[in-house]
């Protein structure tokens, strides 16, 4: 069902995460192949250095541990975030192997240390999403740990999802980070220029 109105974050999440809760395993393998299938051959990722990613932590989301195994694989340097509770924002780390993450207090792998929040670095940003909004209006978890992180960085941001976290219009703020592109396993949307590419 896809929804033509403006919908609140709260019924966003609300509905992904019921959406979520219906998916097998398998079903979540296979959607998640075609979404990385489709990112690994845009310009973007190819020409990309460094990369920060994310490792997936929750029931139905696009499972990113084969595709952080291929950015390694190609010589890739990807800096993963750490949690930094007491300002509540992400620090970054690069990726030095799965033996060198630990699972934190909330329930998902990241690295031991977190150095700082610089992003000049980084050539592409890959971003997780409860629900997104084609017009690139992102939803997260609520923490906002990712906007304050993003506020000032003009780096490509994509965010990895399945279509049906996808809606038309979700309510956002001026603290809001929009993201450039959605990629999903059945299309990427460009949401700076309108365009979808289903092929």
């Amino acid at each position: 069902m896809k929804y033509k109105t403006l919908i609140p974050k709260s019924e966003a999440r609300r509905i992904v995460l019921e959406r979520r809760a219906e998916l097998t395993e398998a079903n979540i393998n296979r959607m998640s192949n075609l979404v990385i299938e489709r990112l690994i051959k845009i310009d973007d990722f190819v020409f990309a250095r460094n990369i920060f990613a994310y490792i997936n932590a929750r029931h139905g989301e696009v499972h990113t541990r084969q595709l952080i195994d291929i950015m390694d694989g190609r010589g890739k340097s990807i800096i993963l975030p750490k949690l930094n509770k007491k300002s509540k924002s992400f620090h970054r780390f690069h990726f030095m192997g799965w033996e060198s993450l630990m699972k934190n207090s909330e329930g998902y792998y990241e690295p031991k240390l977190g150095i700082d929040e610089d992003l000049s670095d980084i050539d592409l940003i890959l971003l997780p999403a409860t629900a997104v909004s084609v017009k690139g209006q992102r939803v997260g978890n609520g923490g906002g740990y990712y906007d304050k992180l993003l506020r000032n960085c003009r780096t490509p941001k994509y965010v990895l999802a399945f279509e049906f976290q996808l809606f038309d219009y979700i309510e956002s703020t001026t603290h809001d980070i929009r993201v450039d592109k959605i990629i999903t396993e059945r299309r990427i949307i460009d949401t700076r220029k309108n365009l979808i590419y289903t092929s």
